[in-house]
């Protein structure tokens, strides 16, 4: 899937794609969060578009979709 030409994902295209990731993965909302290390309110306002990760919460995401990787 494209991002962008600018490579900037918005927080609306970011929102989609980590939920669209979570549910193939067949997560619920409490056990990504769980895996994650982040409370279930801050993976739902990721889902709805209200804040990006930041901070502690992007270190997580982005070790968790690492180790997805190998």
């Amino acid at each position: 899937m494209r991002i962008s030409r600018s490579g900037i994902v918005t927080r609306k295209k970011f929102a989609k794609l980590l939920k669209d990731y979570r549910e193939r993965r067949r997560f619920t909302q409490e056990d990504a969060a769980k895996h994650l290390g982040v409370s279930l309110r801050t993976l739902q306002n990721w889902e709805i578009a209200r804040n990006m990760p930041r901070g502690f919460g992007l270190r997580a995401l982005v070790a968790t979709l690492e180790k997805g990787r190998k």
